[in-house]
């Protein structure tokens, strides 16, 4: 087992360095997605720990697992600045705001501010969850337009940060469900959350079209022009027949528990299709394959450590 994580993860650095060759841009928008999708799993557990003590819900057993990649993604951002720097660094007003240093050091404080929230969540028995869920709130709505629309400097969307606090927690349930963390009861409560992410996504992504195209806005069709070229234009499509009908008929027609589990592969398959589509999805099929590389590459080597 730990030889054939070692194996998928040293393909994956591999395909990463020939698509790096090949064509860079794509491959730093593709490690971006990467990111975002592997980044969005212990981000949303640390959220999910904190909505938990301020309801009073039970869910430590199937979240806390999830925190311990939370000190490495620091690791894992290094490329994502240098693609920021090298391929979207704009000129103009934001040239400051998303100058390399600026943009790193923003990303430094949000993933300190999460690791330290899970340290505390994991070594206290009592934090005060409703200021840290403000404190999240604020960091989450900087980082949506650092980490998602950053592809695009300018490009209007005041629902980008939701957007990416709902692919965290959305993230991190199906995590859980998928890996048969927790309970039976806990699982069953977030496989409810995967659907409730679901649909708040998909409302979000087509709420923002929907302006945009029923305004009559041509200044902002640009960031819909670049993503309805093939291959782009399909992941709309499988992200919501397989991240949100998928669940929806598993989670309310089976109810069982490999009927859970099956639900959060598919809700992570579709959120990565769906983040694919926001940071790489323009570079077409390459920006789609180093996506898939740095996902092999990372999570290979994560499984490796751990078994």
């Amino acid at each position: 087992m730990r030889a054939g994580a070692l194996l998928a993860s040293f393909v994956g650095v591999v395909l990463l360095a020939w698509l790096a060759i090949i064509d860079p841009a794509a491959a730093a928008d593709g490690w971006r997605a990467a990111f975002l999708l592997l980044s969005a799993v212990p981000v949303g557990a640390v959220v999910l720990l904190l909505i938990a003590r301020v309801v009073g819900a039970d869910w430590e057993a199937a979240l806390q697992p999830l925190l311990g990649p939370l000190p490495w993604l620091g690791f894992l951002l290094i490329p994502v600045v240098a693609g920021q720097a090298l391929f979207h660094w704009p000129a103009g007003h934001l040239h400051i705001w998303l100058s390399p240093l600026a943009f790193a050091i923003r990303a430094a404080f949000a993933l300190l501010f999460w690791t330290w929230t899970a340290r505390a969540l994991a070594c206290r028995p009592s934090v005060p969850a409703g200021p840290l869920l403000l404190a999240h709130g604020l960091v989450v709505s900087v980082m949506g337009y650092d980490w998602l629309l950053g592809v695009m400097p300018g490009q209007p969307n005041s629902a980008a940060p939701m957007i990416l606090a709902v692919m965290q927690i959305g993230g991190a349930a199906a995590f859980a469900c998928a890996a048969g963390l927790g309970t039976p009861a806990q699982r069953r409560d977030l496989a409810y959350l995967i659907v409730a992410s679901g649909l708040g996504l998909a409302y979000l992504l087509y709420i923002d079209f929907a302006i945009v195209w029923f305004g009559n806005l041509p200044a902002h069709v640009g960031w819909y022009v670049q993503r309805g070229i093939m291959p782009a234009a399909l992941l709309p499509g499988l992200a919501l027949a397989l991240g949100l009908l998928g669940p929806i008929l598993l989670v309310g027609i089976g109810r069982s528990e490999p009927a859970r589990r099956q639900a959060g592969l598919l809700a992570l398959l579709g959120l990565g299709l769906t983040i694919v589509w926001v940071a790489a999805g323009p570079t077409g099929w390459l920006g789609l394959l180093a996506a898939f590389a740095g996902v092999l590459a990372i999570g290979g080597l994560a499984r490796g450590a751990v078994a």
